[in-house]
């Protein structure tokens, strides 16, 4: 500016009996009383030129219905089956049990089974179908109506019998007024019950006692009270 004649610097500090102070400047606000008398004991003021409040109008982007993938985030429903493997050449079995747990997912209506591995059984076992929505002979994909105790599940040929399921599924089963049927036994399975027997040890006779018992029996050696029932 080359008519500005005054090139002092402003500040903010001034000196008030003896003592730097902060220069403030008090700005003068007009206030209304009436309106401050109406925030302070609630009565409304009528006010011009205030246009009404508009209604609360729905949002399209939020549904009144959440859509399953939301309502049943991370929820699947447990179900215990088996299925049976003929078994051929084998002189102890002519099928085996093999033991699954089959997940449904309410989301998108997948369904996942496991076979939970057992020590040195000599199959392949773990993830026995990978999770997807697995159809059905008719074409359409399997639900959560389709699912019940005592119901043969067939898995691409591989059929499959539900015979447990867990507490929440039950609940809810019982939340969309169906009622589960009462829990199955597996059936027999002999390959684990040899395995059992040939597992379980046989404490050895008591070798002291089978010598004395051959002694006497050739009249020698000393009488065993313990030999008097022979």
């Amino acid at each position: 500016d080359p008519y500005k004649t005054k090139f002092n610097k402003g500040h903010v500090f001034d000196k008030k009996s003896g003592s730097q102070t902060e220069s403030v400047k008090i700005l003068e606000e007009k206030v209304d009383p009436e309106l401050l008398k109406s925030m302070r004991e609630g009565a409304p003021v009528n006010l011009e030129g205030v246009p009404p409040r508009p209604e609360e109008a729905e949002h399209e982007g939020i549904p009144k219905r959440p859509p399953k993938w939301l309502k049943h985030d991370k929820q699947a429903l447990r179900f215990f089956a088996y299925f049976q493997e003929p078994v051929h050449e084998s002189g102890i079995e002519n099928f085996r049990v093999r033991k699954c747990v089959m997940f449904y997912y309410l989301d998108d209506d997948t369904l996942h089974i496991i076979e939970p591995r057992v020590e040195n059984s000599g199959i392949p076992q773990g993830v026995f179908l990978k999770r997807h929505k697995v159809p059905k002979a008719g074409g359409d994909i399997y639900t959560y109506s389709d699912l019940n105790i005592g119901v043969n599940v067939d898995v691409y040929g591989r059929v499959f019998r539900i015979v447990d399921s867990d507490e929440f599924t039950r609940k809810f089963y019982a939340d969309m007024g169906v009622t589960l049927k009462e829990a199955e036994e597996y059936p027999a399975d002999l390959f684990g019950d040899h395995r059992i027997m040939s597992k379980t040890k046989i404490p050895p006779p008591d070798i002291a006692e089978s010598k004395e018992y051959v002694e006497k029996k050739l009249n020698g050696g000393r009488c065993n009270k313990g030999l008097q029932q022979f």
